[in-house]
């Protein structure tokens, strides 16, 4: 189970806090301990917070579901060619 807080919290725009908007919008998501400890791994691998983590998530998300619903397809390809797989959101 997991549910999603959405609320707009006016706030300056500081170094720290990259935006294009003059507010940021806090959001609190309750995540199962394997998503939580996948969003941990991704961070400390990447040297990034928690909400930069997600941040680029979204992004990739966004980018991958305008694609496909431009009818382009996502792929990974090995180096050597052999194995490619195709990614398909449900």
């Amino acid at each position: 189970m997991s549910s999603v807080d959405i609320k707009a919290t006016p706030r300056k725009s500081s170094s720290r806090a990259k935006t294009n908007t003059d507010q940021l919008v806090r959001l609190n998501v309750n995540l199962n301990s394997e998503t939580a400890d996948a969003l941990k791994e991704i961070a400390d691998h990447r040297g990034i917070s928690f909400t930069e983590a997600v941040r680029r998530a979204i992004s990739v998300y966004k980018f991958i579901d305008e694609e496909t619903q431009e009818g382009r397809r996502i792929q990974t390809v090995s180096p050597d060619r052999s194995d490619v797989r195709e990614l398909v959101l449900m």
